[in-house]
């Protein structure tokens, strides 16, 4: 009897040990899984926020460029053209600035900012916005008059080279 009763006593000391390391990686799970979902939450948002800035600057350069050969008094570069240009591309923002700028150069800047999560750990920032500011510059340019000036330019030299032939006969 008294070897049935150590037995029993064995057996319930192993089980109780198997119940202490099933323990034991449910508290470890407990505290690591949250932390590494945190992670990968963040690294979403931080693509989120690189893409948003690829897609400001491109954007910028193509309504400065836009601006730069333009002719007449259209705004290819001011609020409603912008948002035009952005369209749908650019999410997770909460604000959005635009400005412009024009002399020999046309530039366009965009101050916008993100808000990420941080899982209650805001109080720990004074500023919980990532922002994003992209500025690019387009030289103004007029394609067509610079082609006639060069064009003029040639035929000036070829009058003049064939005005000097006919001086030298």
């Amino acid at each position: 009897m008294r070897k049935e009763k150590v037995r029993k006593d064995r057996k319930n000391r192993d089980k109780w040990k198997r119940m202490e390391a099933e323990a034991y990686f449910t508290v470890e799970a407990a505290l690591i899984v949250p932390v590494v979902v945190c992670i990968f939450v963040m690294i979403i948002y931080l693509s989120f926020y690189l893409y948003d800035r690829c897609v400001l600057t491109q954007d910028c350069y193509v309504l400065s460029y836009r601006q730069s050969i333009e002719k007449g008094k259209a705004d290819r570069a001011g609020t409603a053209a912008a948002k035009d240009q952005f369209g749908q591309k650019l999410f997770m923002l909460s604000s959005m600035q635009t400005e412009k700028s024009e002399g020999k150069k046309t530039r366009v800047l965009v101050n916008a900012a993100m808000q990420p999560p941080l899982f209650g750990l805001d109080f720990f920032r004074e500023n919980r916005y990532w922002s994003l500011k992209a500025a690019e510059s387009a030289q103004k340019t007029d394609p067509p008059r610079d082609y006639r000036k060069v064009r003029r330019l040639l035929n000036l030299a070829s009058r003049a080279g064939s005005h000097s032939e006919g001086e030298e006969k």
